[in-house]
């Protein structure tokens, strides 16, 4: 017991530190992406903010007001059409020119508008599909845990995590979402189930860079200048790096992809010092 266990211990460290080691390649790659391309993806993100900030402006009044028919009509499908269609059609956009920006090392605001026109129909399909879901899970989240609470609490909270954790699953997806509809020619149901065996076969990788991103949205909300400018640029830069890492990891040819990537090269020095690069 005592040797399974101790041979056990190296191998948990490796991977581990393999885990870690993915995490930190695809903030990296992120952190150079974002570098490089600022002027471009701020410009993209203040676009992002004023679509958003259009339909929160109406739904956050109607729930403020604490009209039950004002927050159903008009709250509701406010914050619905920000969160769940405007934003997955300009975020598919942020990482069309993304990845252009891979591709070529070049991208301009026209990559942008290229990807929200291209894609728009599998961005919004995506988005409210994803939308009902969500909602349904954080629906049945609270149902369990507060309609079963007194008859059956043990099942009540069960199934209450269960819609959580499935919860967390989706909002993971969510950052693999733009990149899979740009780099993937397929329907909106087949994309979805792509970013959920992505998110399910690589659960610790996935979770790092989420956390990483929940990270940034806690900053985004109390300092607010940050979600105009770059928070979703930000968001979805890294979640296109993390995409890209996760289709070489599954290509033949990958590690020679990441020898030739100047993203994932470079380091302090080139950020301090670029002309020694």
């Amino acid at each position: 017991m005592d040797d399974r266990f101790a041979q056990a211990q190296p191998r948990a460290i490796v991977f581990v530190e393999l885990v870690g080691a993915m995490v930190g390649r695809t903030l990296k790659m992120a952190f150079w992406l974002f570098h490089d391309h600022l002027g471009t993806l701020l410009a993209a993100n203040l676009i992002w903010a004023v679509a958003l900030a259009v339909p929160i402006s109406i739904g956050v009044p109607a729930f403020i007001s604490g009209d039950a028919r004002l927050m159903f009509l008009v709250g509701a499908p406010a914050i619905f059409v920000a969160f769940f269609v405007l934003s997955p059609l300009v975020c598919t956009g942020i990482a069309h020119l993304v990845k252009t920006c891979i591709d070529t090392r070049d991208g301009s605001l026209s990559d942008f508008f290229t990807g929200m026109w291209k894609y728009a129909l599998r961005s919004v399909g995506a988005g409210v599909v994803y939308g009902v879901v969500m909602i349904a899970l954080l629906t049945s989240a609270w149902f369990y845990a507060t309609r079963l609470h007194a008859t059956a609490p043990i099942v009540g909270y069960a199934l209450s995590g269960l819609a959580l954790g499935s919860a967390a699953v989706l909002g993971a997806m969510a950052l693999l979402l733009p990149a899979a509809i740009v780099q993937r020619k397929t329907g909106v149901f087949a994309t979805l189930r792509l970013t959920l065996l992505l998110v399910l076969a690589n659960p610790l990788w996935m979770l790092g860079v989420s956390l990483q991103c929940l990270f940034l949205t806690v900053l985004s909300v109390f300092f607010v200048p940050l979600f105009f400018a770059g928070y979703a640029s930000a968001v979805v830069c890294a979640g296109s790096a993390a995409y890209e890492l996760l289709a070489r990891k599954y290509a033949v040819d990958r590690e020679q992809d990441d020898l030739q990537d100047d993203y994932l090269n470079r380091g302090l020095r080139d950020l301090f010092f670029p002309w020694k690069g």
